[in-house]
């Protein structure tokens, strides 16, 4: 087994992460890794001069690998690493982690540090035949031999970098640009309907991130383009630090269900560690707004593990939101459930007034504003959905045939949602005692991380016309 662990952030060496004779994992940062000013490892990982042991590095070193076990069992096969331990997974994978940290061991910081590695440009086909690997065979590696990139979660995923010249391998310690999904092989066109319900989002103003429908001869994708990751003056890709909100708690279960991160907890964390109160208020805005959109889609995935902060410094800011997906168009109603909960309901189909009222108790939001805001995502997206399907060519059918089953029951529960919000609250006993509310304002405009104020219905033109995408041929961009 792997022991210890040179751990670099933003291309700066800043510590190392062993494992003790007793097999317990250990962080122990560098004095200089301390100064004031300095972005920091994970919110639950604050630089001191003490080691830190337990489930919080634990849990910031599983939120860089992928949940799958035989995913990691195959990743291990091709790196000649061993699968059950993080540390060993990490050595063979970890030049280019979600967010600015590295791992590398001891004797490969010189390496790391000079940023070596080529970019080995692939062809459709190639991309086409890993797509088709990673989607029929569940338990396949994400990662080629030559790969040094780890990306979390539970879907098969793969990271390329996009070049002047088309697609690359980033091999050595380059970063990469782009994740590639070919969606959840059971559930049919997932990776389409995932790309819908961002690009619906992102059209009603929310910040959500970029993600195009793709292409590659035989094979569909859903390429996400990397919020971790900006291009420098100089030409090169920077990394970006993020953590998601597990990490940043310092907790392993991501589901609420099973003991993981409330929407109580996660707003607690925003508010404690956003450098004012104005920026505070911000991020609870948007992190509220995810919670309002997956209750109106009906997506069942929004664990706190899909949600992610970015961290400079000490600025600490909500990340766009991602892995979005509405379940609407496959489960029977009765069974569907939201991965993190509206005042302890799971069940997006009876979500009520009331329900949503204490959430906005609980956690010191205007009532009213935020029933407004429910009523207005539930009034746009629909409309959204079907805008951002118009914009996919439908030269295979596969679009107008989930229009089919998503449009419908989409419009459908958006209704429900909104007559539900017109119901008058029942008298009840307060969940807490009064406290004042967090002056949110859930108005017609919102912020984007690093933008300025936007309409929320910015797919329609001044004079009311909807803006549409290009259509494309087989083989291009199939919306972005």
């Amino acid at each position: 087994m792997t022991s210890t662990l040179a751990v670099l952030l933003s291309g700066r060496l800043i510590g190392q992460v062993e494992r003790t004779r007793a097999g317990v994992l250990r962080l122990t940062y560098l004095p200089e890794a301390s100064t004031p000013g300095a972005t920091p490892l994970s919110l639950s990982l604050p630089p001191t001069e003490q080691s830190i042991t337990g489930p919080r590095v634990q849990s910031f070193l599983d939120g860089l690998l992928p949940d799958n076990s035989r995913v990691r069992q195959s990743i291990a096969q091709v790196h000649g690493a061993d699968a059950s331990d993080p540390l060993s997974l990490l050595a063979a994978i970890g030049k280019d982690c979600a967010g600015a940290v590295q791992f590398c061991p001891p004797d490969q910081v010189e390496q790391a540090l000079a940023r070596t590695g080529d970019l080995v440009p692939v062809r459709d086909s190639d991309i086409e035949m890993r797509l088709a690997e990673i989607r029929m065979d569940q338990d396949a590696s994400w990662t080629m031999s030559e790969e040094h990139w780890s990306l979390g979660g539970g879907q098969q995923k793969f990271a390329l970098r996009r070049t002047d010249d088309g697609w690359a391998e980033a091999r050595g310690t380059q970063p990469t640009s782009h994740i590639f999904k070919p969606g959840i092989y059971k559930l049919r066109a997932q990776a389409l309907v995932e790309h819908i319900s961002m690009r619906a989002a992102r059209a009603i103003g929310l910040d959500v991130a970029h993600t195009e429908y793709t292409s590659f001869k035989s094979e569909d994708a859903l390429v996400i383009t990397r919020f971790d990751r900006v291009a420098s003056p100089d030409g090169t890709l920077a990394r970006v630090h993020q953590e998601d909100a597990c990490q940043a708690l310092g907790v392993v279960e991501k589901y609420e269900q099973h003991g993981g991160p409330r929407v109580e907890d996660v707003v607690t964390l925003l508010r404690q560690n956003s450098h004012t109160a104005a920026v505070g208020r911000r991020n609870v805005y948007r992190f509220i707004d995810g919670i309002i959109l997956n209750t109106v889609i009906a997506a069942p995935d929004g664990h706190a593990r899909n949600y992610a902060l970015l961290l400079d410094g000490d600025q600490v800011s909500l990340a766009p939101l991602f892995d979005v997906a509405s379940g609407l168009a496959y489960s029977n109603p009765s069974n569907r459930v939201t991965a993190m909960s509206v005042a302890g309901n799971f069940y997006p189909e009876t979500v009520t007034r009331d329900d949503w009222a204490r959430l906005a108790e609980r956690n010191r939001l205007d009532e009213a504003a935020l029933i407004d805001r429910v009523n207005e995502v539930a009034d746009q997206i629909p409309d959204a959905m079907r805008d951002a399907l118009d914009e996919i060519d439908d030269w295979d059918g596969q679009s107008s045939e989930l229009a089919k089953r998503l449009l419908p029951a989409m419009q459908e529960h958006a209704t429900r949602v909104a007559q539900r919000m017109r119901s008058e609250s029942t008298p009840r006993e307060p969940v807490a005692p009064p406290i004042p509310n967090d002056g949110l304002d859930y108005g017609s405009a919102q912020r984007s991380h690093n933008g300025p104020a936007t309409a929320t219905r910015p797919y329609t033109k001044k004079d009311g016309t909807r803006v549409k995408g290009s259509r494309r041929t087989p083989g291009q961009n199939r919306g972005n």
